[in-house]
């Protein structure tokens, strides 16, 4: 008796919280079925199972089957598939659901045999799943492709079994935790074996993607740019944000496995036996057509250039950057294969780069010294006027900061000649110079200047001199900058060439006179607000503000300061006219003339229309 009202008590207690939560939790994993929404259906009868008195309930574990099978969770499914035909052998939509199951996952012999079992049962749909699997067998070890095909895999089999021990043998060696340490420090590594081989590997994803799904392979280069770059799914509402990188994420896992799916039932190496079984006139045809197609680009290598070499003449330098980029991609993108004059272009290319940025020096060309003069302190970034325009003395800014850092993390990761990683450094020390990175940008123009000098190309040994002069003239060394001045006039010299030995024997005198500190002081908007805010302090305070101002000094923000502290910006869209109201002392008023306008308004002529509403006013 106590027994039974303690099995009574437990079954009280274990009550389920929601009325026949069994059914109901069926009913919404089905409905959800129905509506496509394959991840909350699975969570749901994952839920009514576990509510369920005990876990042989065929029709949820068959349901749960057809829900993890549309959403691609096809080895889960297999598993849910045996475990129905445990319940219910002799039912044929269990049977059905298990041969389907392991056809997706490969095992296509398996399936044609359950297919088998279960035609003798019911004709349909075990006949089109005999079809499906005779068909996939076929065309990977039959009639389909060549006769002898598990011998000529057989080479290819024994190499990756051989890979395979090899990396079963590495997961038992212990590593050492500091391998590599100093290499992760550095963010910006040159010629990276590492990323080599990781963007060799997405080159031939992208091209499995295009050869089997075909235009599928944009859709899919775009949902991984968009989760690449988080800022773009970025929104106020957070969980929308979330909800949508999720959907991403599932979306790229599919399209990967339907990828994996057609290549199961076709091969890759079929088309190689395709492509060995080709005729010999079939063969001649396709290589003219390369041959031809190499051709092309060689005329196209030569129209870039010579459009590249026209915008260096007409010193249009933003469009002459765009195009530098253009053509980089360009070149890259081509095998050496296709393209055996590639890395002779490219060095053509870094050469007229070189002299796209000296011939920008030529004061020679300019008329008055007054003119000389302006066009030398924009050059050393040290002028107070607005002409010339960067632009016009090749300093092209650089707008999306942060896809520049990901171009040349990427370039220098895969760059090894010389002049190549000699362009890349320079360009590299000149956006850091915009950012503000002076540290930085000193060690990349030094290791510029190295590379040059490996390459061998004085030209670019100039420039990258150039760019160390800017650097200690931008943080005030005065002596450094005079040195690096004296290296530029014998590079200068080396290459014989008169205007620019004149342009840097200005640049000396001009490091000599300009006080730098009072220039800076002048020309940066922000230490001038800093200045007039230390004026208008206390004396107690003086000392403390100015600390604080040359703290923040180190932060690499143009608008730090943009507005005084206790000034009201003008906000131009407001349609309401305001006030700049400031911390100054204001002129007194006068109030003689405050009543004159008053009066003068109460006579003024009224200029509203009439029948004119302002809706406005009633919101």
């Amino acid at each position: 008796m106590a027994r039974s009202m303690g099995m009574r008590k437990e079954k009280k207690d274990s009550q389920p919280e929601i009325f026949r939560e069994k059914i109901l939790y069926r009913e919404w994993a089905r409905r959800f079925t129905t509506i496509e929404k394959y991840d909350k259906a699975i969570t749901y009868f994952q839920k009514a199972i576990k509510s369920a008195v005990d876990d042989k309930d065929v029709r949820l574990l068959l349901g749960l089957c057809k829900a993890q099978f549309n959403f691609c969770r096809y080895s889960i499914a297999v598993d849910t598939a045996e475990k129905c035909m445990e319940l219910d052998p002799n039912n044929y939509k269990v049977q059905e659901m298990r041969v389907g199951t392991l056809y997706r996952i490969g095992e296509f012999c398996y399936s044609l045999i359950h297919a088998y079992n279960g035609f003798r049962q019911r004709r349909m749909p075990f006949e089109l799943c005999i079809y499906q699997a005779n068909e996939a067998i076929e065309t990977c070890v039959g009639r389909n492709t060549v006769p002898d095909a598990l011998k000529r895999l057989l080479p290819w089999i024994k190499k990756l079994q051989e890979y395979r021990e090899v990396l079963i043998e590495s997961l038992t060696v212990e590593s050492d935790e500091f391998e590599g340490i100093d290499e992760d420090q550095s963010k910006f590594k040159v010629n990276d074996p590492v990323a080599k081989e990781e963007m060799y590997k997405t080159k031939i994803q992208n091209m499995l993607y295009k050869i089997y799904l075909n235009r599928v392979a944009i859709d899919k280069e775009f949902r991984e740019g968009l989760l690449e770059d988080k800022q773009t799914l970025e929104s106020p509402n957070k969980d929308s944000s979330r909800t949508l990188q999720l959907l991403i994420q599932e979306s790229l896992q599919r399209t990967k496995l339907r990828l994996n799916i057609t290549r199961m039932t076709s091969p890759m190496y079929l088309m190689f036996f395709a492509r060995n079984a080709r005729t010999i006139g079939h063969k001649m045809m396709i290589k003219n057509e390369k041959r031809i197609k190499r051709y092309n680009i060689i005329i196209l290598a030569d129209f870039l250039l010579r459009t590249l070499h026209a915008m260096r003449m007409q010193r249009d330098y933003t469009l002459f950057f765009r195009y530098v980029e253009r053509i980089k991609d360009k070149f890259d993108s081509y095998s050496n294969n296709m393209f055996p004059l590639k890395q002779k272009c490219l060095n053509t290319l870094y050469k007229m780069i070189a002299w796209a940025y000296i011939e920008t020096r030529d004061l020679m060309r300019l008329n008055d010294e007054e003119t000389k003069l302006r066009y030398l302190k924009r050059h050393l970034r040290v002028g107070t006027t607005k002409l010339p325009r960067e632009r016009e003395v090749a300093w092209v800014k650089i707008c999306t900061q942060k896809h520049s850092l990901k171009t040349f993390r990427r370039r220098l990761s895969v760059a090894s000649e010389p002049l190549e990683l000699t362009w890349l450094f320079h360009d590299f020390s000149k956006f850091l110079i915009e950012i503000f990175r002076f540290d930085l940008a000193r060690y990349y123009a030094k290791k510029a200047r190295d590379s040059a000098v490996e390459a061998k190309s004085e030209q670019w040994i100039l420039n990258a001199t150039h760019m160390t002069m800017l650097i200690e003239i931008c943080q005030n060394n005065r002596n450094e900058a005079k040195e690096a001045a004296a290296m530029a006039i014998a590079s200068a010299k080396k290459l014989g060439i008169d205007y620019l030995v004149d342009f840097y024997y200005r640049a000396l005198n001009i490091i000599d006179e300009v006080d730098f500190e009072r220039l800076m002081i002048t020309t940066d908007g922000i230490a001038t607000r800093q200045r007039l805010i230390l004026e208008l302090m206390p004396e107690e305070l003086k000392n403390d503000v100015d600390f604080l101002f040359r703290s923040m000094e180190v932060v690499p923000a143009k608008r730090r300061l943009s507005v005084m502290p206790g000034c009201k910006p003008i906000d131009r869209k407001f349609k309401l006219p305001c006030r700049r109201n400031t911390i100054l002392p204001c002129p007194p008023k006068d109030p003689e003339k405050k009543a004159t306008q008053a009066l003068l308004a109460q006579y003024a002529p009224v200029k509203k229309r009439p029948g004119f509403i302002d809706l406005e006013n009633y919101e």
